[in-house]
Formats: structure tokens, sequence, C-alpha cells
């Protein structure tokens, strides 16, 4: 029989390191996806490139001092109305780095 030998003790290494990666993969394609939604939103808003798009997503993380993936997360949730009032508050703080025209305040959901 092939593969892997037992270690001493004769059981399996825990799972936990796997279920850290797991997780943490999730979180990467979470972040991916809002990027993208972001990158979207803001070329249809502000009728530009996804190039100029996902600069202006850098520049705004870069002089706000936020993550990329936070920016892209309140840009999505203030869009599509479930932003917290944490997100507003992160909002306002991106509103003097975006276009003049600003960003508008989603809907909430379901309406």
């Amino acid at each position: 029989m092939s593969g892997t030998p037992l270690p001493e003790g004769g059981s399996t290494p825990p799972a936990d390191p796997l279920r850290d990666e797991v997780a943490q993969l999730h979180e990467a394609v979470k972040s991916q996806r809002d990027i993208g939604m972001a990158i979207g939103l803001l070329s249809a808003r502000y009728a530009c490139s996804t190039e100029q798009a996902w600069r202006t997503i850098v520049r705004v993380s870069q002089d706000s001092n936020t993550k990329v993936r936070a920016v892209a997360r309140v840009l999505v949730s203030t869009h599509d109305g479930t932003a917290s009032e944490a997100d507003r508050e992160t909002l306002a703080r991106f509103v003097a780095h975006l276009p003049a025209s600003g960003w508008p305040e989603g809907q909430p959901a379901g309406e």
C-alpha cells in the first residue's frame, strides 16, 4: 500500500490547519468577488474603463489607509443597501477621494 506513512503513535495530524486554509480561501474568493463588483460599479457610475476604476479603488485605499478589499466591500454594500452604520461612516471618509460626483447611498435591500 502506498501513501504517506502515519506519524509515530498512529494518529493523523489535526485538521485545524486545513480548516484555517479553507476559511482563508473562502475569504479570498469573497474579497475578489467584492473587488470585481466594485470595479464594475465604479465603471458604470463614472463611465470609465475598468483600469481607471481599479486605479480609483487603489487610490482610495491608499489615501484613506484602508485595505482594497474593505474599500470594495463598503462600495458594494452601500450600493446594494446592506451597509451598516460603520460602513456608512467609512464611506464618508472615502468620498473626498472619489471623483467629484461622489457615491450615491444605496436603497435598502428589498425596496
